[in-house]
């Protein structure tokens, strides 16, 4: 599962095709959080009472990407 929000988290913030050593990338915005956590609730099969659980996660993995 890791690996999969990984891609998408990659394809959200554009970083697709990037090396390692890319150099500082800005903070995540509310709208990429907003889209990694509406993917990862499609991923859990659109089943709802988890909408704080997802965007907690979407933050958390896009804001460790960005360190």
């Amino acid at each position: 599962m890791r690996k999969m929000t990984d891609r998408i988290a990659a394809r959200i913030t554009g970083e697709i095709g990037m090396g390692k050593n890319t150099g500082y990338r800005r903070p995540a915005t509310h709208d990429e959080i907003a889209q990694l956590a509406y993917a990862l609730w499609e991923s859990r099969g659109r089943s709802d009472g988890h909408h704080i659980d997802d965007w907690l996660r979407a933050e958390k993995e896009l804001t460790h990407r960005a360190l």
